[in-house]
């Protein structure tokens, strides 16, 4: 029985490279330039030089170094001190300290721009696209949960129904803190201090 769950889960993981080849289409590459023009959203302006575009540099614990841009038209998560409102908004124009956003008054049928001061940003949440450990993130806790699920539900070597062992569990949770590890370094929310510095930059 456990030679049969091991299988399958190595049937699952091994689809993770499967499943990034399939997207991946040599006569569609990209150079290192249009990767950087299309990284997020495509409705950013990206035009004459001098855009200024807000970056991220950030050191987390988990990941090592990397540079985070947004540019108008980009989505941003972000939280402010001394706020629990989470914003989840689109850049709409970028200067040396701030950036603003669109807000909708439905009450006035108006639109109007709240500026952000950089300075007054607690934190980013980023999401950073991986190959492999992203698509890993949702398959190795599911895999865990397949795991313990059939050693639990399926008659084992003792011929018996819902029962299991220290060893499953080990193995399957094995799998799920591999899956949240994968996680958090595909999905992160970056607290704006030393290590993790946001600022403005212009294209050239």
């Amino acid at each position: 029985m456990r030679q049969v769950l091991t299988l399958l889960v190595l049937f699952i993981l091994g689809n993770i490279p499967a499943w990034a080849q399939d997207n991946y289409d040599p006569r569609k590459a990209l150079t290192s330039e249009e990767l950087f023009l299309k990284q997020g959203s495509g409705n950013r302006v990206v035009g004459a030089p001098g855009q200024k575009y807000l970056v991220l540099d950030a050191s987390p614990t988990i990941g090592g170094f990397h540079r985070y841009r947004f540019f108008p038209g980009d989505n941003i998560k972000f939280r402010m001190k001394n706020e629990t409102i989470k914003f989840n908004e689109t850049i709409a124009t970028i200067s040396d300290t701030s950036f603003a956003i669109a807000v909708i008054n439905d009450a006035l049928n108006q639109m109007t721009y709240q500026e952000i001061p950089l300075k007054e940003i607690k934190l980013i949440k980023t999401t950073r696209r991986i190959p492999f450990v992203s698509q890993a993130a949702p398959l190795l806790p599911l895999a865990g949960l397949i795991y313990i699920g059939a050693d639990f539900f399926n008659r084992g070597i003792d011929n018996k129904r819902y029962t299991t062992d220290a060893s499953t569990f080990v193995v399957g949770g094995a799998f799920m803190v591999a899956g949240l590890f994968c996680y958090k370094m595909t999905f992160s929310s970056l607290k704006i201090n030393g290590k993790n510095k946001l600022k403005v930059l212009e294209t050239y």
